[in-house]
């Protein structure tokens, strides 16, 4: 159990060496004098300034929450937090972390993969079902358009309702992507390459208030993707970042490689240990709450104001990248823009591969192609 003594100014005036290490401190001396607030996730510091703040005052005689700590790995620990001091004085607070990393980990692992899942069997179904109605309603628009020329009096009327049938189908081709049952046309492919092609759409898409800025990694490998499922991944991200910047801002994209020697953590998701091509999107928008950054996958979820959107757009994201085996994770604190980055299993490929046409296996310990 780390313990640590605060003064009036939330300063640790001495702690455990469970404390330090719990913060990722070498030592004591690494953590006294400094502010607790710079020990704690950023999200988490209004809560724990404002519980501090209730015992100081004597507006509670203790205090119990959940924070994160501002380490290299995010963990998760348990605060309880007392008063000390005499007669009645308030002259201090002592906190007692508990580690509850581990805890916290599994139960948002198994609460995401329900709700997902059961999100992706409903989404997937109704999909399919409406799907099939879809095809039969532009069958039959295309017939009766054969039959109704320009120049009659109902040839606009049948153009509107296949314009919305197709409209509604694209709906539909999300949803299936979300629920990972859309059909992928995979292939080895650089993503240097393959962002380089979809910068000048990009730039139009930004428009004129918005820097586009693209950082390229080297030795990046290749990735095993469709090409189409990867370009509406990546337009996806930049349109999101676009509206999170009504007053103009910088997109960043950063390409780059990460290994995992083991399974490692990331929010809800274990990412299997291997190599990966990682694609970073980086915002300065106004960034997202604590309390939406764990529904902005789950298909129709928006924060954008007057129904702009359809809620559909990081959804769809999330279910190609899964469908690809690969991963994303979103960093983010309101004002303080987001960064959502991407894993996906990285390839080596030589010229004699690249020519027989033969996918190679995955670089040892990556997850494997489906």
């Amino acid at each position: 159990m780390g313990v640590a003594f605060l003064d009036l100014e939330a300063t640790i005036s001495d702690c455990n060496p469970a404390f330090a290490g719990m913060v990722n401190a070498a030592g004591r001396g690494q953590v006294m004098g400094q502010p607790l607030a710079e020990r704690i996730a950023r999200e988490d510091r209004l809560d724990l300034a404002n519980a501090l703040s209730r015992v100081v005052m004597g507006g509670a005689p203790a205090a119990h929450l959940e924070v994160r700590l501002n380490t290299p790995r995010e963990r998760a620990a348990s605060v309880f937090i007392s008063p000390t001091g005499e007669n009645g004085d308030v002259s201090g607070l002592v906190l007692h972390f508990i580690d509850a990393t581990d805890q916290r980990s599994l139960e948002l692992q198994f609460a995401q993969a329900q709700k997902m899942q059961a999100m992706g069997q409903l989404a997937g179904g109704v999909a399919h079902d409406f799907n099939n109605l879809l095809t039969a309603m532009i069958g039959f628009c295309d017939l009766l358009l054969q039959r109704h020329g320009a120049g009659d009096p109902s040839f606009a009327d049948i153009m509107q309702i296949k314009q919305n049938a197709n409209r509604a189908a694209n709906l539909v081709r999300q949803l299936l992507a979300f629920s990972r049952r859309q059909p992928l046309q995979p292939r080895m492919l650089d993503a240097t390459e393959a962002l380089a092609e979809l910068l000048h759409l990009l730039r139009r898409l930004l428009g004129e208030t918005i820097e586009l800025r693209l950082f390229h990694g080297r030795d990046l490998g290749l990735i095993r993707v469709d090409p189409g499922q990867f370009d509406q991944v990546i337009i996806n991200l930049a349109v999101n970042a676009r509206d999170a910047m009504p007053g103009g801002g910088t997109l960043s994209i950063r390409t780059g490689t990460a290994t995992f020697d083991t399974p490692t953590q990331c929010g809800p998701e274990i990412i299997p240990d291997g190599d990966y091509v990682m694609i970073e999107v980086s915002d300065t928008g106004t960034g997202i709450s604590k309390e939406d950054i764990g529904r902005i996958f789950e298909p129709f979820f928006s924060t954008k104001q007057g129904g702009a959107g359809t809620g559909l757009g990081l959804s769809t994201v999330y279910g190609i990248v899964r469908q690809t085996d690969g991963f994303i994770v979103v960093d983010s604190a309101l004002g303080e823009g987001a960064t959502f980055t991407i894993y996906l299993p990285r390839y080596e490929i030589d010229q004699t591969l690249e020519t027989s046409g033969r996918i190679p296996p995955p670089l040892p310990g990556a997850w494997p192609p489906p």
